[in-house]
């Protein structure tokens, strides 16, 4: 409608000036004339109307072409922000420009947002190059087309938090090394020299920017001061030490000196030089005494060859030990061998320490051992006997486990000597071994000595013995089988009764034991005897007296039973008077349960 009325307005007025000039241009010039003029006004008007028509096309154009801009604008962005936004299409009575319009408005807090996250990347990345060109690092990247998605952007911040601390580790090991360095440079009485340790050592903590290059400088500087006063704590320490043996030796009574020296306890240059004016004088006055010096050293040397066990081949290896010439080389030799000496026993002190308890303990166990095998060993009364036993038993349990401490100590030190480790001259574990090695064959020899001392006995038996537990023992190895027991009770009971205990002999002779004060002794000598040499016993197919205490329950009963009174003993019932006694049979024992029976009787005696 509104577009017909101007369109009325233009042609009624275009009209009306056509009109106009056609009347004028009549007025003024001939027919040809204004026919002309009308033509150049009709091609005037087509000019503008093509004109407006181009320059409207034109613009239409830019129109869309700005609202396509617009549409790739909001794409880019989506994709660089990693998100979704749905334009939709131009809607038919929106005109261009309103359309252009809106999708500028509607990508625009798009806009503000990548700008945002473009700032920030840059930021960090620029905290980043500082941190890791001050640390020396590689700079971890960070993409930008696309943006990085959050949790990127959270791993690329714990990075330079990361940095950040390390940064700050960095200032505070920086502080440490230079007042570490100030420190020893005043204990050594250096100054700056420089002024590259100028400016390394007197930086301000705020302000300063040291580069990698610097901080391994800053390291250097610390780690040779730091070294200079080591040594310098080990030279003070090694000079106090050789001041002290010097005094000893020279038996200097200077309380001025020593009282120097003593006061002089930091680790300084002061303290430094100070010992070593002191240890020149006191060398000096040693040259003046080298015989002197080189007997106490001598002495010194035997003494630390007795601590580490050297053999007379060891000792003579030392050939400045036996020289006459007596002068700074002998002297320094000796010194020398001191040293190592000392060193050689400080290193291995556990294993001499270990060795010597263990010679102490075996030299207890032989004793013992000795004791064990002495004839007259139960003599006693009091439980010695017990007592050397547990003794002998605690030493076989502890002496394995100090073998095997020395044997593992000695398998380090070879693996680093790539040596023996020798003992009087001697593989201290072929020591050992042959000590063990010993020791079997004296515990097996005593066994064959018994044996053929009861195979003596047993030859040289009267036939017409009585029949007595010893007896019994000499003749297994001659019939093959001792003499069945059943025999009359007079029989038993006799040869029972000639090897009781003492007491059953007080209570059967009371008089011999106030007329003659050795029957107990010999009646407990006679039933130790019968306890070693008691055979082996069955009644009705079952091994008896396997153990001591049944061995005397048997010999008990048998005194009992052949009292000349038949008055049972004191403490049986009444019951017990008509018993049956049982059938016995003796059976000879092997000479290896002999052999196993005989050395236990000391254990078996013991623990009765």
């Amino acid at each position: 409608m509104i577009f017909t009325e101007h369109k009325a307005k233009i042609l009624a007025m275009t009209g009306k000036h056509v009109d106009e000039l056609h009347e004028m241009w009549s007025r003024m010039f001939e027919p040809q004339t204004c026919e002309e003029y009308l033509i150049r006004l009709q091609d005037h008007a087509l000019n503008f109307y093509t004109d407006l028509l181009s320059e409207s096309y034109e613009k239409e154009q830019g129109i869309i072409g700005e609202i396509a801009g617009l549409q790739a604008e909001a794409t880019d962005l989506t994709r660089l922000l990693h998100e979704n936004l749905n334009l939709g299409e131009r809607p038919q009575e929106m005109s261009l420009v309103i359309w252009q319009l809106k999708l500028d408005n509607r990508i625009n807090h798009l806009r503000e947002e990548l700008a945002r996250r473009q700032a920030e990347i840059r930021e960090l990345i620029q905290h980043q190059e500082r941190l890791c060109e001050e640390l020396g690092e590689v700079p971890q990247p960070l993409l930008v087309d696309p943006l990085p998605m959050p949790e990127e952007m959270d791993s690329f911040r714990d990075h330079l938090e990361q940095l950040r601390h390390q940064r700050e580790e960095r200032l505070n090991e920086i502080h440490q090394l230079r007042q570490s360095i100030k420190h020893n440079m005043k204990l050594l009485e250096l100054h700056v020299q420089t002024n590259t340790e100028e400016r390394l050592l007197n930086l301000d903590r705020k302000n300063q920017f040291l580069t990698p290059e610097d901080f391994e400088r800053l390291r250097l500087m610390h780690t040779e001061y730091a070294d200079q006063v080591k040594e310098m704590h080990e030279r003070i320490d090694q000079m106090r030490c050789k001041i002290d043996l010097l005094w000893q030796r020279l038996k200097l009574t200077d309380e001025f000196a020593m009282r120097r020296v003593q006061e002089s306890t930091s680790y300084n240059q002061r303290t430094f030089d100070i010992l070593r004016e002191e240890l020149e004088r006191c060398q000096a006055m040693r040259r003046k005494n080298l015989k002197t010096f080189i007997e106490q050293l001598r002495i010194e040397i035997e003494e630390w060859w007795d601590l580490t066990l050297k053999s007379p081949q060891e000792r003579k290896r030392f050939a400045g030990y036996y020289c006459d010439n007596q002068n700074e080389d002998v002297l320094e030799l000796h010194e020398k061998e001191l040293d190592q000496l000392r060193n050689y026993y400080n290193s291995n002190k556990k294993i001499f320490d270990l060795y010597a308890n263990r010679a102490d303990l075996w030299s207890r166990m032989e004793a013992l051992e000795a004791k064990a095998n002495d004839p007259n060993r139960f003599n006693n009364r009091g439980g010695q006997l017990l007592k050397e036993e547990k003794e002998r038993k605690a030493m076989m349990t502890r002496l394995p486990k100090i073998d095997q401490q020395i044997t593992e100590l000695v398998k380090v030190y070879m693996a680093q000597a790539n040596t023996p480790f020798l003992v009087n001259g001697e593989d201290i574990l072929e020591v050992m071994s042959m000590d063990w090695e010993r020791h079997s064959q004296s515990k097996r020899q005593p066994s064959a000595h018994k044996k053929d001392a009861n195979t003596t006995a047993s030859k040289m038996k009267p036939p017409l013995a009585p029949l007595t537990p010893n007896t019994l023992k000499a003749n297994r190895g001659v019939h093959g089988s001792s003499s069945s027991l059943k025999k009359t009770p007079s029989k038993v009971n006799s040869s029972v009764g000639t090897k009781s205990t003492g007491n059953l002999q007080k209570r059967r002779h009371p008089n011999n034991d106030k007329s003659s004060g050795q029957l107990p002794a010999a009646a407990k000598r006679n039933l130790i005897t019968s306890l070693e040499c008691q055979p082996v016993l069955e009644v009705n197919g079952q091994k008896l007296l396997k153990s001591p205490q049944k061995k005397v329950r048997v010999l008990e009963y048998s005194v009992r039973r052949g009292k000349p009174s038949g008055r049972p003993s004191i403490g049986s019932r009444n019951h017990q008077r008509n018993r049956p006694i049982p059938q016995v049979n003796v059976q000879p024992p092997s000479g290896e349960e002999n052999e196993n029976e005989d050395s236990g009787d000391l254990e078996a005696y013991s623990a009765y």
